[in-house]
């Protein structure tokens, strides 16, 4: 992956996601699960009013978790072929 991605910042005054752009460099294992991480959660989101994902502080670390064991090789596929942050483990459900 190449250097210099581009992320979003929190604000943290109003409890949501800036346009501030965040500068993460490099190509570690937790680098590339984040960016992953990040394409998974736009993904979602889109879809979030037919599955009732909550997008709290569970899901992000609990997707983060399934990102990583990804990148490193350490995920095992869900069954059906279907792949999702929430995994088999039922992460992800609607609180």
């Amino acid at each position: 992956m190449a250097t210099g991605r581009t992320g979003q910042a929190a604000d943290q005054s109003r409890g949501e996601a800036s346009s501030r752009p965040v500068n993460l460099q490099g190509d570690s294992p937790e680098l590339v699960a984040f960016a992953l991480l990040r394409y998974l959660a736009q993904l979602e989101q889109a879809r979030s009013r037919e599955t009732g994902v909550i997008f709290d502080r569970d899901w992000m670390l609990d997707a983060y978790a399934d990102c990583l064991d990804a990148v490193k090789g350490n995920r095992v596929p869900s069954e059906g072929g279907e792949a999702s942050a929430a995994g088999a483990k039922g992460r992800g459900k609607a609180r």
